[in-house]
């Protein structure tokens, strides 16, 4: 079953997306990731805006800085850009698993369109680790469910690192939809101090 995993932060790039499946070692610019089991490539990709709002908050460990979020509730008033790749619902579980710094993830089902739920994730201290905690289904793309991960709660505020920027700006760059990408990234970073979401949201009913 291929779905299409949508995303908006460093993975707007390609080439950075493609190590969630190839994997790559410690010489590489994007650091270690362990090879999905099926490393296949995504079969098809696609440019979207989706209506909810991109913001910076957490830790990431592997660029410094803050990493990029959703809002998990619908912000039509400010869409985010999206880079969409058609890959198997396996390999989805892989990219979940990796952003969230475990080997496994069991994905739930029965999640409508504009509803989430939470994954299953061991409790950690380590600021790094299970900050992807919901999943959230997107409006469908050519018939096929649309899938993406982010935080249930807005973590700790803060900025991208440059070089974290510069990644999503290049994948910005490559977008077959028109943007300024400084601009754009400016406004997010901008909405990162006032973005507030409520602490404990509830999944809406399938």
């Amino acid at each position: 079953m291929h779905l299409w995993y949508v995303s908006y932060g460093s993975n707007l790039l390609a080439e950075r997306f493609h190590t969630y499946l190839t994997g790559s070692d410690a010489a590489s610019r994007f650091g270690v990731h362990p090879p999905a089991p099926d490393p296949t490539l995504p079969v098809d990709d696609r440019w979207l805006w989706i209506d909810h709002a991109l913001y910076f908050a957490g830790v990431s460990k592997r660029w410094g800085g803050s990493s990029a979020f959703i809002s998990w509730e619908n912000g039509a008033e400010a869409p985010s850009l999206a880079h969409a790749y058609l890959i198997t619902r396996d390999q989805f579980a892989h990219v979940a698993a990796t952003e969230n710094g475990v080997n496994h993830i069991d994905l739930p089902d029965g999640i409508g369109r504009g509803d989430w739920a939470p994954l299953p994730l061991p409790r950690t201290v380590e600021p790094h680790r299970g900050k992807y905690d919901a999943l959230l289904r997107l409006p469908d793309i050519d018939g096929a469910p649309a899938w993406t991960v982010t935080s249930s709660v807005v973590r700790e505020r803060g900025v991208p690192s440059d070089a974290y920027r510069a990644t999503i700006a290049r994948g910005l760059e490559d977008s077959t939809l028109p943007i300024d990408g400084e601009t754009y990234l400016d406004v997010a970073v901008g909405r990162s101090r006032t973005i507030t979401l409520p602490s404990r949201p509830g999944p809406a009913t399938p």
